[in-house]
């Protein structure tokens, strides 16, 4: 749990999927999990922010790898509650505790949502590093997350979709 002194506000952040919300929230539950475990191309998955988001010259990125842990929410369907700290030095970088959610929108159409909060590390040079030094990393690097969840959940449903297709018209 997140100690409620080194608590960043809320974080609330959403994209929209060209997707219906269950094929979305199926592909989500598939990628998260993956994460968790570090199979297949999401082994070493990591949070990442731009050099020139650190308002460095923008050759490159620092990525933080971390430990993701998953879990499908009782209550809520198309809801996941996860977790991740950095896999090396957790205690050097921001933890998170949310929630991964996809909600239905127009005919074919929903949104990923991203929700809870993130913890500073080490106490007071923890805020002071978030507010003067590099303001809004963390933002920045959960906002590179659901972009890359995004993707990766629009990516795996037209991969489906094409595989279906392409059995269908192949018989």
């Amino acid at each position: 749990m997140l100690a409620k002194e080194n608590r960043v506000p809320d974080v609330r952040l959403s994209r929209s999927l060209q997707i219906p919300a269950d094929l979305a929230s199926q592909a989500l539950g598939e990628l998260l999990r993956a994460i968790a475990k570090q199979e297949g191309p999401w082994r070493g998955f990591a949070l990442r922010v731009s050099f020139g988001d650190l308002h460095l010259p923008d050759v490159g990125y620092v990525a933080v790898p971390i430990h993701l842990t998953v879990e499908k929410n009782a209550k809520e369907p198309r809801v996941y509650d996860i977790t991740f700290n950095a896999a090396k030095l957790p205690a050097a970088f921001p933890g998170f505790a949310g929630a991964l959610s996809v909600e239905p929108g127009e005919i074919g159409q929903s949104e990923l949502r991203l929700s809870g909060s993130y913890e500073l590390p080490l106490q007071f040079f923890g805020r002071l590093l978030d507010a003067a030094l590099m303001p809004n990393v963390a933002a920045l690097s959960l906002e590179n997350f659901i972009d890359e969840i995004a993707a990766a959940c629009q990516a795996r449903v037209d991969q489906r979709e094409a595989e279906f297709v392409r059995y269908r018209f192949l018989q």
